[in-house]
């Protein structure tokens, strides 16, 4: 009995200081209202993308998740910046790839190994 509390308060010591130490380095971010608005910049750069996909979708009653996001990447500005950006500067690198795949001026490039199954022949002369 005497080691499972002597395990438990290590534990407890260590979670607490692990909460100190990323506190110091975390930003604040205050909301000046409660608009849905504000509440996605907020997620978006302090939340998780389930945080985010629950503020975004108390845009509309339609299940289709989609148009939602694409409207929220593509016209939605925090503090004067694109919330995508907005949330990259916030380190919330997960929440901003999220983001940036839905904006309608995102460019994917594929490996062209993954294209091209195969051989590929050059022809021409030196």
């Amino acid at each position: 009995m005497y080691f499972s509390k002597v395990k438990l308060m290590m534990v407890v010591i260590t979670l607490t200081t692990t909460n100190i130490a990323t506190a110091g380095n975390s930003r604040l971010y205050v909301a000046n209202d409660n608009s849905i608005e504000t509440r996605i910049c907020v997620a978006a750069a302090t939340g998780s993308k389930l945080r985010l996909k629950s503020q975004i979708d108390k845009i509309s009653s339609s299940k289709l998740m989609s148009p939602k996001y694409r409207m929220v990447a593509n016209q939605l500005n925090c503090n004067g910046i694109n919330v995508a950006d907005f949330a990259t500067l916030a380190g919330n690198i997960e929440v901003a790839n999220k983001l940036r795949s839905y904006r309608s001026n995102s460019v994917e490039i594929r490996d062209i190994a993954a294209v091209y199954n195969g051989n590929v022949t050059i022809n021409g002369s030196y």
